[in-house]
């Protein structure tokens, strides 16, 4: 069976590493074409990294700078320099572009990825090839970088660091979990490559919404009964295991480990001893 080719803008980013060391799992139907961030400034390996690929992920993008416009200016060159390989090459792999739910919104971030996707469906309606839209909601995951990718990895990152976490703006977030979001991904992969010149947009579904103010109750539950006093928390759903994994993520283990746990002692006697008898 022929490999499928996998090009990943971004690789090294928050959901890049993730969806590179999933598509790593199965090493029989994907083929893993590497990608550095310079190439968007080399013309000739931006060019011989889209002539090796099948399908690219393009998850490259800017979501916060100090001047706003530009996050819009750069995340459109980006856009652009893909799509101006991929002629100066002639070749035309299928294209899943990562959109954002605030492609609604009137912000350069959002803006800027509302721009690009009518770029990608110009190009692709042009050439007769395959491209799919990804509505993506707010991400969460391990290894998020803390006061830039999620407000969830900011609140993580403060309570295992001893800083105490704001909430600016207490509104209800549709979240989806990193992993989660790059097995949908992947499903995207494989339909992507058995349609034929397909134009599509596809939203990928939350796997829950909550208000900020929830979350750090939760992520504050997590602090005081595992971080604090060495007790794993009793989890609600697997949504909540999944934010005490992402929680985890950020504990500093060199720092924290061994953990000296309390000896808990009555006129039995010690619990080891108990587990003895």
């Amino acid at each position: 069976m022929k490999k499928i080719k996998i090009g990943i803008t971004g690789q090294h980013g928050f959901i890049g590493t993730h969806l590179f060391n999933e598509a790593g799992l199965l090493p029989d139907k994907y083929e893993r074409i590497p990608f550095e961030k310079h190439y968007f400034e080399n013309i000739n390996l931006l060019s011989n990294f889209v002539k090796k690929c099948d399908v690219i992920v393009h998850l490259a993008a800017v979501s916060r700078l100090p001047n706003s416009d530009d996050v819009y200016n750069i995340n459109l060159r980006l856009t652009q320099k893909l799509i101006d390989s991929m002629i100066a090459k002639d070749v035309k792999p299928s294209i899943i572009f990562s959109s954002s739910t605030q492609e609604s919104m009137d912000n350069p971030y959002g803006c800027s990825k509302l721009k690009s996707g009518q770029l990608f469906e110009k190009w692709a309606k042009e050439k007769s090839t395959s491209f799919t839209k990804l509505i993506i909601p707010n991400v969460y995951g391990p290894y998020s970088r803390p006061n830039y990718n999620s407000f969830i990895a900011t609140f993580c990152y403060k309570l295992t660091h001893n800083e105490e976490p704001v909430v600016l703006v207490d509104n209800d977030i549709k979240l989806i979990y990193v992993q989660d979001l790059c097995r949908e991904i992947i499903s995207e992969i494989e339909s992507i490559v058995k349609s034929k010149h397909e134009i599509k947009e596809k939203c990928i579904i939350p796997n829950f919404s909550m208000t900020v103010s929830e979350i750090l109750k939760i992520l504050r539950v997590f602090k005081e009964q595992y971080f604090e006093s060495g007790i794993i928390p009793s989890f609600a759903g697997e949504n909540e295991k999944k934010l005490f994994d992402t929680f985890c993520s950020y504990i500093e283990h060199e720092k924290y480990f061994p953990v000296n746990l309390k000896q808990n002692i009555d006129d039995r006697g010690s619990f080891i001893e108990t587990l003895k008898i």
